[in-house]
């Protein structure tokens, strides 16, 4: 891998008057109503300024971004080599140049031809050991061209934002099975499909508003209704606590799995302990890994549409109708699946 440290990029930063004026704007320029127009206006950032006032004080103090995602960089389709750049963008800046090439720090670089998956945290040990140090207090000593004078610059990592994959990588926790979800984790509930031989989690009325009509409706869900409060997300220690006693050892070979498999044989939910642990505030944030807005609102659009069947694959194969028999409450739908499985598997209904 190649790393390339990001305190003197820092310093760099700080030492152009405009950008050491940029770098503030989140305090002193931000337009400050009820308005959700950048992280500075949520609640995350908000319990931040609550938890580390001394921290949030201090307007040149950084808030980082961290993504990582694995790219082909010989743009060959039958070739399977995957590189990982890992890149960091500062929300201290107006959200028109967040994302600026100019402002974008890459630390990390994995060359392939492989990716690092569980193994991704021994490339990012010298990225944490840098966020440390940018902690700790006093800080790093950098010159501020805008006020013309020397202070101490602190940082944290606010969140992460990959896609799906990548995000069980950085956080640790296993994206498939039956404790898949991020929100949930433990209490999770999946139904696994025999003929589909997939794990599908349809018990999510709960989070809809009391009085929802889909709340008290049993007619498409097994016949019962759902009047179970919303589900608490856990707080950032009793997250830890749960991963904290894991004995993860990094490569290939004997002894590399972390936990074995359950008495029913369903994989474990944590693949390791992240090294963002290490960090003071990793506790305090509510959300630590995020799921860019690219892949969330592609995969839900083509979802969607290959449900109704305008786009891509479709849904309605023979495996699921079969599933669908199977499922008890659904009426009417059992004599339409014996119809429809007559067909052509490639063939829509």
């Amino acid at each position: 891998m190649w790393y390339a440290p990001i305190i003197p990029r820092l310093k760099h930063l700080f030492r152009n008057k405009e950008h050491a004026k940029l770098l503030r704007w989140h305090m002193e320029e931000r337009k400050k109503d009820a308005m959700l127009r950048h992280p500075a206006d949520g609640r995350q950032w908000r319990n931040i300024g609550r938890e580390f006032p001394d921290f949030a004080g201090e307007a040149r103090n950084l808030y980082f971004g961290l993504s990582t995602d694995g790219m082909n960089p010989f743009g060959e389709q039958s070739c399977s080599h995957s590189t990982w750049p890992v890149t960091l963008c500062i929300y201290n800046l107006p959200p028109w140049l967040c994302m600026k090439r100019k402002f974008i720090v890459m630390p990390v670089f994995i060359q392939g031809p492989e990716q690092p998956c569980n193994d991704i945290d021994v490339y990012l040990r010298p990225l944490v050991d840098e966020l440390l140090e940018l902690w700790a207090k006093p800080g790093v000593r950098v010159w501020d061209e805008h006020t013309e004078q020397e202070f101490d610059l602190r940082a944290l990592l606010f969140v992460t934002i990959n896609d799906w994959p990548a995000l069980s990588n950085i956080s640790g926790q296993t994206n498939k099975g039956y404790n898949a979800c991020t929100h949930c984790l433990d209490e999770t509930e999946g139904k696994y499909l025999g003929k589909s031989k997939k794990v599908v989690y349809p018990y999510n009325r709960r989070f809809l508003p009391r009085k929802h009509p889909l709340r008290k409706k049993g007619k498409h869900f097994d016949g019962e209704a759902d009047n179970r409060p919303k589900h608490v997300p856990r707080s950032g220690g009793d997250i830890f606590d749960m991963v904290k006693d894991l004995n993860v050892i990094f490569g290939k070979g004997p002894g590399s799995r972390p936990v074995p498999k359950d008495a029913d044989g369903h994989a474990p939910m944590w693949k390791k302990k992240s090294i963002f642990w290490e960090l003071e505030y990793w506790k305090v944030l509510e959300v630590r890994s995020a799921i860019d807005v690219m892949h969330l609102t592609k995969n839900l659009c083509v979802n969607i549409l290959g449900f109704l069947g305008v786009y891509g694959k479709t849904k309605d194969t023979p495996e699921a109708r079969e599933d669908q028999k199977q499922h008890k409450g659904r009426n009417g739908l059992g004599e339409l699946s014996r119809l429809i499985i007559r067909r052509l598997p490639g063939q829509r209904s």
